[in-house]
């Protein structure tokens, strides 16, 4: 083979790749990219996009496609509390408030102040969950992982109580030891939740 075929064939194989890319489902994160970042967020989104997805940080090329979703790694204190009088104080939130304009939704993987939880008085704590719910009511919400299909719980006594828990999670099958008793309020609410409850040794 020689040269120009060579680079003929590397360059068909370059075009294939980032036509395939183009199609392929991003994530922005909106932060710098950081190995540890970026080890953290990939297993949180790659549940969602069983076909696939990239992840795009802060300040890098999309490739001509719409981020499928968008996620802030942590929203600090002073941050949040900006951000819930529409106030911005860094470029990363002036994005953030840009997108929430916009009617898109912004997800956080962190809240700076729940780390306060033991610590903050009652009334300082009470005000941030209130920018919270505020956040929340603009597009900006926590991020839910994706819990898996069906949950497999040890119990022989299936109540209504234990189906509504597991159902209100997000589980839609609850599997059971095969010895388990179903209550019928808990088969009743099994049928309102659709929650199939699958009896297993």
């Amino acid at each position: 083979m020689d040269m120009s075929e060579l680079v003929s064939v590397v360059v068909k194989e370059v075009l294939e790749r980032m036509e395939s890319r183009k199609d392929r489902p991003c994530v922005l994160v909106l932060a710098k990219r950081e190995p540890a970042l970026e080890e953290k967020v990939k297993p949180l989104v790659e549940p969602y996009f069983p076909e696939g997805v990239d992840l795009v940080f802060f300040g890098e090329e999309l490739g001509g496609r719409t981020p499928a979703r968008h996620i802030l790694p942590y929203l600090c204190c002073s941050s949040m509390a900006d951000l819930a009088v529409g106030r911005v104080s860094s470029r990363t939130l002036e994005t953030v408030l840009s997108l929430l304009l916009n009617g898109v939704c912004v997800e956080v993987l962190q809240f700076g102040y729940r780390d306060y939880a033991n610590t903050a008085p009652g009334a300082l704590y009470d005000l941030y969950l209130g920018y919270e719910k505020t956040l929340a009511s603009y597009g900006l919400k926590e991020f839910k992982a994706k819990l898996p299909e069906s949950v497999r719980v040890r119990e022989k006594l299936i109540t209504a109580a234990m189906v509504e828990k597991y159902g209100l999670e997000g589980y839609r099958t609850m599997v059971v030891p095969a010895d388990a008793t179903i209550t019928p309020l808990a088969a009743e609410t099994a049928d309102t939740l659709k929650v199939g409850i699958q009896k297993k040794l």
